[in-house]
């Protein structure tokens, strides 16, 4: 038996003897559900934990363990678990209804606090998720340029609709070369017809995404991009490729759109007022409605008005866009969302990604965290991070370990490596974190040694 097939062994049943209640559930539910759950983010090997109770920075499981929560919904609880002012704000509209078949005031008020903050919207409409969202930023792209094509980047997310199920964790091997990437289906069942209309070019490169541009202009309708690409591992991207992408978009009368779903909480304006870059259109979700199902998407007002129903142009319905519970809750959460919550969970982030790497070099691990603000990844490679092949070719299964070991002191982050902070963490929430990774590395040193020796120096 290997070093690494011992450490899961061991890991998991250490897992299993503290999640008993947790199986217990897991199976009844597996009567219900194929896998015993309606989200496939969610589970992980053996089977995952069942959660009753979050509050804070902190999440309590069915068999009574407390864990400091790094996921936090994938990041769109930005102030945790049972924000005081957003439950008031949820149980007052409750009472009041929940849903109508009209618009309300609040509609307005959320509107007018995201207007106010994103650079690029004039106008803004809701949804009810991000993937929604996104599905209406390209539709209305495609009938404002009339044209049908759109890029996208190898790794980049926009949510489970086909035409955006292109590339998002493929196969390197089978993905052609960066200067020639082939357009790869996510999962099964994806249309290969709406796949005809993708072009997929790497992140951060812009010699082949010009190429691609150049080629292809008269067709394209918009270039969609996560500013930071999130699921792929919190990428970075210079400023150079982003001022290069907007440029060149507004040169060929390609719409630029930036999906904020994740990034609108790295700054009061999102990722587009961080780095002073303005998108023709804008996609949003996650924070923006305090823990409910939310989306929203917005820009240029002469791009946006074609949704006015006056001039019955397009159609954009939906039985829950723009709920009382979304509205009343996302403006209870932005209103407390203000510049020094912003400051606070970006500090909160720079330390904990300092402290990380001083670990590193403690432990001789030659490994990297990515992402900036409040959003990070630990990526198991001593590569430059560039783009999704940079990570693709790390040793992620390493994360998978980690994340388990995790689990069982106490920390909650995402399986693939993702680290986000909540206004709700202190400096001692980040201090526990920094030492359960100092001792599960440790424990996990041996399994690196044996599967990425380079990485120990």
């Amino acid at each position: 038996m290997s070093i690494e097939q011992q450490f899961t062994e061991e890991t998991f049943n250490r897992y299993r003897e503290s999640r008993k209640i947790s199986l217990k559930l897991h199976k009844e539910a597996c009567k219900y559900m194929p896998g015993g759950d309606t989200r496939t983010a969610t589970y992980f090997e053996p089977y995952p934990h069942y959660i009753v109770k979050g509050d804070g920075a902190y999440i309590y499981d069915a068999d009574g363990n407390k864990l400091v929560d790094f996921q936090n919904n994938y990041t769109s609880l930005i102030h945790g678990h049972n924000h005081k002012p957003t439950v008031e704000a949820l149980q007052e509209q409750a009472a009041l209804g929940t849903a109508y078949t009209a618009p309300f005031e609040k509609q307005t008020r959320l509107a007018e606090i995201l207007i106010n903050r994103v650079p690029s919207i004039d106008l803004i409409r809701f949804t009810n998720s991000g993937t929604e969202a996104n599905m209406h930023v390209l539709r209305i792209a495609r009938a404002y340029t009339q044209k049908s094509k759109i890029i996208k980047t190898e790794g980049g997310y926009h949510g489970t609709t086909d035409v955006f199920e292109a590339s998002v964790d493929p196969n390197i091997k089978k993905a052609g070369t960066l200067d020639n990437i082939k357009v790869i289906p996510e999962s099964r069942g994806v249309s290969r017809n709406a796949l005809k209309d993708v072009l997929v070019v790497p992140f951060n490169d812009i010699e082949n995404t010009k190429k691609v541009i150049e080629n292809n202009f008269n067709d394209v309708a918009c270039l969609i991009i996560e500013p930071v690409m999130g699921s792929a591992g919190q990428i970075v991207p210079t400023r150079e490729y982003l001022e290069f992408l907007r440029e060149i978009t507004k040169h060929y009368g390609i719409l630029l759109i930036f999906d904020e779903v994740v990034t609108f909480r790295l700054s009061m304006g999102g990722a587009q007022e961080k780095y002073g870059i303005t998108p023709d259109l804008t996609s949003l979700g996650k924070i923006i409605g305090g823990g409910t199902p939310i989306g929203a998407f917005g820009g240029k007002e002469e791009i946006m008005k074609m949704y006015d129903p006056r001039e019955k142009k397009m159609y954009h319905s939906g039985t829950f866009n723009g709920n009382a519970l979304g509205m009343a809750g996302g403006i209870a959460t932005l209103t407390a969302y203000n510049q020094d919550m912003v400051n606070k969970v970006n500090d909160l982030g720079t330390k904990f990604k300092t402290e990380l790497e001083n670990v590193f070099v403690e432990l001789g691990l030659d490994l990297q965290v990515s992402g900036t603000g409040s959003l990070y990844n630990i990526i198991f490679s001593n590569k430059s991070i560039r783009n999704y092949r940079d990570v693709a070719g790390s040793y992620e299964k390493l994360n998978s370990l980690l994340f388990m070991s995790l689990l069982l002191k106490g920390v909650f982050n995402a399986p693939r490596g993702m680290f986000c902070m909540s206004t709700a963490m202190s400096q001692k929430d980040i201090d526990f974190a920094i030492e359960k990774l100092r001792e599960s590395l440790l424990e996990l040193k041996p399994v690196i040694r044996e599967t990425a020796p380079e990485l120990v120096k």
